[in-house]
């Protein structure tokens, strides 16, 4: 019976405990990135046309990726050897729902499938030299979407991909 309460608090804890999102490295680190340690941040307005998403975030997002490339041995500079561009996005796109059986109505079929809309925000991570080859590219889903909006979620995320960044090489 202990054995039986043990293993349903374990569950309950493992339940409650949060995860960091799943980072997808695009781009897997080149040699020329061994050796570089001096970065700057290059804001998104650089890197992407046109409106960016969740622009309320990016002074959070600056102060996070400042602090993680840090703590992977990685310092500021004005003279960088390694350009940071960084952005936020919102992937759309249509989730189709079907029902088995339609509904008895005139309309029949037509009411039996649901359309939705599926927004998820994602963070971008783009490491090049100052001649834009690049380094190293990583993707990681935030959880943001246009109607959930959370710097807990942005601060996983954030942490999420930067430790897929290689640790600066002295």
């Amino acid at each position: 019976m202990r054995l039986f309460i043990v293993l349903l608090l374990c569950l309950a804890l493992a339940t409650c405990s949060s995860q960091l999102p799943r980072a997808q490295v695009l781009t897997p680190a080149s040699a020329e990135l061994t050796g570089k340690r001096s970065f700057s941040l290059i804001a998104a307005e650089q890197a992407v046309e046109g409106d960016v998403p969740f622009a309320e975030r990016y002074a959070q997002l600056e102060q996070l990726l400042r602090a993680g490339l840090s703590a992977r041995g990685y310092q500021a500079s004005p003279q960088a050897q390694i350009q940071v561009y960084y952005w936020l996005a919102v992937q759309d796109s249509p989730l189709d729902f079907k029902v088995e059986a339609a509904p008895p109505t005139p309309l029949g079929p037509y009411q039996a499938i649901h359309r939705l809309r599926d927004e998820t925000g994602t963070l971008r991570i783009r490491l090049t030299t100052p001649e834009q080859h690049i380094l190293w590219e990583g993707l990681v889903n935030t959880g943001l979407s246009p109607a959930k909006d959370s710097a807990e979620l942005l601060e996983r995320a954030t942490q999420a991909l930067l430790q897929q960044i290689p640790l600066a090489s002295p």
